[in-house]
């Protein structure tokens, strides 16, 4: 089922954390987890053929994580080459 998030929604449905949605972005999600969404008002039918967000939505905090992760590390390299003469 593709939706698109309307408004951000909060707590968890079949495992999945339902805050990681971000409004304005098409999701193409199971029919109990869009059900949820629409019935509660967060989340439209789209009948559109353009790319939707394929990541799974339990993998989003992994993928942030590694990207902050690298972020400070290169923060990290940055300070250090700078302290040599």
């Amino acid at each position: 089922m593709r939706i698109r998030i309307v408004r951000r929604p909060h707590g968890e449905v079949d495992g999945v954390a339902l805050d990681r949605f971000e409004p304005g972005v098409i999701y193409d999600v199971n029919v109990s987890i869009g059900t949820y969404l629409m019935v509660g008002g967060y989340a439209q039918a789209v009948a559109d053929t353009s790319p939707a967000r394929v990541i799974p939505v339990s993998a989003t905090t992994e993928i942030r994580d590694r990207v902050k992760q690298v972020t400070e590390k290169a923060a990290e390299l940055s300070r250090k080459s700078k302290r040599r003469p």
